[in-house]
């Protein structure tokens, strides 16, 4: 129901996120600091880019985006359900969040030899290709598994094969996409992913009596927009006067001290929270209608894509009024208060649902409340960068407060929906709602901003 737009830098890749509707900033690409927007190319600055160029952008990202939310959305759940119906609880959130982790890790580790690959073909191309192998062979290997274990090495290996797509996808709006054109293709981009979060239940819906093509299908339409993008998008091997970063020096790039930037870390804290709420119902909105609700998961996997496509109207329409009015009145907190409450509200109005009218407005509450809080609370964590001078760095230990939750959520769900009866979603939404609220207290306890 609520799609799930992925942070772009690959550290923070993560199978759950807050959808992030500023596009253009997720990709770490705009100066925090900045005061102006560039109206003209610069001599470093790449060519201005055209209609095909944006329109080959917009298809591969589809496709990324597609490859990466259907397991986590509907396919992976779906598949569960088949093969461990009494388990699925448990097996879900391991297959989700032990398979996560390998995505998380791989995300800048992959990062890092990309940008130091010297292969004739390029440094891009081979990780974009070499990781849709590895997606296509992980989702084959999921497809056909018998059992839960094969389903969490297959969803593992579709994890490194995503990683490594987002090494060589994510660096293109910096390296062939002038500044002051960034934001208008960023924010397509943003588009083309909700429209993919919306696909993964669509396809759900329709191929759940072809199980193996609801892992391969997202492949391959990445595999189409990725043929026009190596035609579309030139590619160069990296030099060796290029200095790239180890990978003892990226990891140790996402340290820094809580209790000298309290700030900063309260910030990171709030948005944490809120994503282990965002993840617990995205993670099993689809059991949860199935238990509590009686749908079929042909049923389930419909409505949830009619919803979805309000929940991407509620989610851009209140981030955009969110930005804009603290842009305004030069305030933020107030907007992440009403955030908050709109989340929790939500993720409560969904636990309790007597039937699907108001399970779909809970999950739309929820939507609106994202969108508000991404808008807001990205400039907010900008604004309080302890150090300006190294915005790189802090900005990828601000999308961990994303991509960190959403890994571990899956593997916390488990135990509490075994309190009580067994399956109790009603209790992991209300706790993901007391998340939701913490992050009000969080919010009052920063003191640099209003």
């Amino acid at each position: 129901m609520n799609t799930s737009v992925p942070p772009s830098d690959p550290a923070a890749l993560g199978p759950h996120q807050i959808p992030d509707t500023s596009a253009a900033a997720a990709e770490g690409l705009i100066d925090s600091t900045a005061t102006s927007v560039v109206e003209e190319p610069s001599s470093n600055e790449p060519p201005r880019v055209g209609l095909w160029f944006i329109a080959v952008y917009m298809l591969t990202y589809f496709g990324f985006n597609l490859t990466m939310l259907s397991p986590t959305l509907f396919s992976v759940a779906y598949k569960i359900q088949l093969i461990d119906p009494a388990g699925r609880d448990t097996s879900l959130g391991l297959v989700l969040g032990l398979g996560g982790i390998f995505g998380l890790v791989a995300g800048p580790v992959f990062g890092v030899l990309s940008d130091g690959t010297r292969l004739r073909w390029g440094r891009r191309r081979p990780w974009l290709l070499g990781g849709m192998v590895l997606a296509l062979v992980g989702g084959i290997i999921v497809g056909l598994a018998p059992i839960v274990p094969i389903v969490l090495f297959g969803f593992a290996v579709m994890q490194l094969g995503i990683a490594g797509m987002s090494a060589g996808f994510n660096p293109v709006l910096a390296e062939h996409v002038p500044t002051y054109q960034r934001g208008k293709v960023g924010a397509l981009g943003g588009a083309a992913a909700a429209l993919a979060g919306i696909s993964a239940y669509t396809l759900g819906s329709q191929l759940t009596g072809h199980v193996l093509l609801l892992f391969v299908l997202p492949v391959a339409v990445f595999a189409v927009g990725l043929v026009l993008f190596f035609v579309t998008v030139p590619d160069r091997p990296a030099s060796g006067n290029e200095r790239v970063q180890s990978v003892r020096e990226i990891f140790a790039s996402f340290l820094f001290n809580p209790l000298k930037y309290p700030d900063f870390a309260w910030v990171w804290l709030g948005k944490a929270m809120l994503q282990f709420g965002f993840t617990f119902f995205s993670t099993y909105q689809l059991y949860f209608m199935l238990s509590r609700l009686g749908y079929t998961a042909e049923e389930a996997a419909g409505l949830i894509a009619i919803v979805g496509g309000l929940s991407v109207f509620a989610t851009m329409s209140f981030a955009i009024l969110s930005g804009v009015l603290s842009d305004r009145l030069r305030r933020r907190k107030p907007f992440i208060y009403i955030a908050s409450a709109l989340i929790a509200g939500g993720l409560v109005t969904a636990a309790f649902a007597p039937d699907f009218l108001v399970f779909a407005i809970g999950g739309t509450m929820l939507a609106a409340g994202t969108g508000a809080f991404t808008s807001v609370d990205l400039a907010l964590a900008t604004d309080l960068l302890p150090e300006k001078e190294k915005a790189g760095k802090y900005m990828a230990i601000y999308y961990l407060s994303s991509s960190l939750p959403g890994t571990l959520a899956p593997l916390v769900a488990p135990a509490i929906l075994a309190i009580g009866a067994g399956s109790n979603y009603p209790l992991l939404f209300v706790f993901g709602a007391l998340l939701a609220l913490g992050a009000m207290v969080t919010t009052w306890r920063i003191r640099a901003a209003r």
